[in-house]
Formats: structure tokens, sequence, C-alpha cells
């Protein structure tokens, strides 16, 4: 008697792809393992049984929902607030006041210059200020 055929021999043989040798006539325990294998995969390959009378209901509440007409009321107050928000949005919509000094560009890199030279955070601002002398 030979060795034992290992789970990927007998996933091979299921396939039609493995050992051909005979070893499943002369070995009791491969042969065990090869038929549990082998019911498996019939009934993973089986379709479901599915009653009659479910697939019947089931096509008559089909039949029955075409019938109907279709109900678009549901769509309507869904409309209605987005209708609202927008003409909410509209109303309240206030540009920004454009009080901005224009500044040539020399002036602003100075500034730009001066803020990124420093090395104080500008938290210390308010505080130089209480030192300053009064003139």
């Amino acid at each position: 008697m030979s060795e034992h055929w290992d789970d990927d021999a007998l996933i091979r043989r299921l396939y039609g792809i493995g050992p051909q040798d005979g070893h499943l006539d002369e070995c009791l325990e491969c042969a065990q393992r090869w038929e549990a294998m082998s019911a498996v995969r019939k009934g993973v390959l089986e379709p479901p049984r599915t009653p009659e009378v479910l697939l019947a209901a089931q096509r008559r509440a089909i039949y029955d929902r075409l019938e109907q007409p279709p109900i678009r009321l549901a769509l309507v107050p869904a409309a209605l607030a987005t209708a609202a928000l927008v003409l909410a949005a509209v109303l309240l919509h206030k540009p920004a006041p454009q009080n901005y000094q224009a500044q040539s560009d020399a002036a602003l890199m100075a500034d730009v210059y001066s803020l990124v030279q420093s090395d104080e955070p500008r938290a210390v601002e308010p505080i130089h200020a209480l030192f300053e002398a009064n003139q």
C-alpha cells in the first residue's frame, strides 16, 4: 500500500486533474475522504430547492405592483424642502464687504518680510505695547 493522499491530491482528483493510479480502490481511509469531498461538491453545485408556492406568490406580487400606477407623491416633500433651501440661500446671501485698502507691491512685500523674519510670535506684540514710551 502506498502513502495516503493529501488534501491537495484529493482536490486535484475532484476537478479531474489528480492522480489516476487506483489508490482510492485500495485505501479505505482515502476513499472515505474522497466520498466526503465529492458529497460536499455535489451539494454546492446543486441549485437550492425553492417551493413553487413561494415563486408563485412573488410573481403575483410583481404583477400587482406593475399594474398599479407609480406613486410620485413621495418625492413632493423632498422637492419642496430643496426648493425652500435654495430660496433661503438666495434671499439670505449677502456679499462680503469690500473695504480693503489697496497697497503697493513694495509695501505688501515689506509687511510679509517683517512677519517672516520676526522670531517672536504675534501674541507678543500687545506686551511690547505695554512697555513703549509715551511720546
